[in-house]
């Protein structure tokens, strides 16, 4: 007789500094290199990069949102781990702070050429602040 699925997947998402959240969760949808990977219980297993982007996971019929900024995922039946340079949570996230920074990003990158060595960070906190303002606004 084969195993039955899984009814719930257990999300950890850590980064350096701190775990960011551990719940039993419905689904996970995670901002991976190529694209949106949306995750139910009994999902095949794999590895995958993330990029910089927003993070939803879904409790019931309630969503919850983050941003996420670069890192690794390991998807399993009933677990994903996510380990991330940074995470935010959407309660964390200050929508006139996030509007200053893409504002200063914006007019730091006016100012770089695409081979200065600083453009791809500049440009990394320009896709942060923009995912920040998304969240924020809900």
């Amino acid at each position: 007789m084969a195993d039955a699925l899984p009814t719930k997947l257990t999300l950890t998402v850590v980064s350096r500094e701190r775990k960011i959240v551990e719940i039993d969760v419905d689904e996970v949808v995670l901002p991976a290199s190529d694209g949106e990977i949306g995750v139910l219980p009994g999902h095949t297993p794999l590895l995958t990069t993330l990029k910089i982007g927003e993070m939803r996971y879904r409790t019931g019929t309630v969503f919850h949102r983050m941003v996420l900024s670069w890192g690794f995922a390991e998807v399993l039946p009933a677990r994903v781990i996510v380990l991330a340079e940074r995470g935010i949570l959407a309660s964390e996230i200050d929508p006139a702070a996030a509007e200053a920074e893409r504002a200063a990003a914006e007019k730091e990158l006016q100012y770089l050429s695409s081979h200065d060595p600083e453009f791809h960070l500049v440009e990394a906190r320009l896709e942060e602040s923009i995912a920040m303002i998304g969240i924020g606004k809900e």
